[in-house]
C-alpha cells in the first residue's frame, strides 16, 4: 500500500504541477490573443484616420484646382478679349489704309 499511495501522491503532485502550467499556457495563449485583437483595432483606427486625411486632403486639391481653373480662365479670356481688339484694330488699320490708297488716285 505504501508504494500505492507513493504512486498516488507522485500523480497528484504531477496534477498539481500540470494543471496550472496548462492554465498558465491558455492565459498566455489568451492574453496574446488579446494584445493580437488590440492592436489589429489600433492598426484599423490609423487606417481609417489616414483615410480621412487623405480625403479632406483631396478634397482640398480639388477646391484648389477649381479656383486655379477659374483664374485660367478670367486670364484666358482677358488676352482672347485683348487679341480680338488688337484683331479689329489691325483690320480697321488695314480698312483706313485702302481707304487712303483709293482716296489718292
Amino acid at each position: 500500500m505504501t508504494r500505492s499511495r507513493g504512486t498516488l501522491s507522485a500523480c497528484a503532485m504531477f496534477m498539481l504541477v500540470a494543471l496550472p502550467v496548462a492554465t498558465l499556457a491558455e492565459t498566455v495563449k489568451e492574453d496574446a490573443k488579446k494584445a493580437g485583437h488590440a492592436v489589429g483595432e489600433a492598426v484599423h483606427e490609423v487606417g481609417h484616420e489616414a483615410k480621412k486625411v487623405g480625403q479632406e486632403i483631396g478634397h482640398g486639391a480639388k477646391e484648389a484646382g477649381k479656383e486655379v481653373g477659374h483664374g485660367a480662365k478670367k486670364v484666358g479670356k482677358a488676352v482672347g478679349d485683348t487679341a480680338k481688339e488688337g484683331y479689329e484694330a489691325a483690320k480697321e488699320g488695314g480698312r483706313e489704309v485702302k481707304r487712303t490708297v483709293k482716296g489718292e488716285k
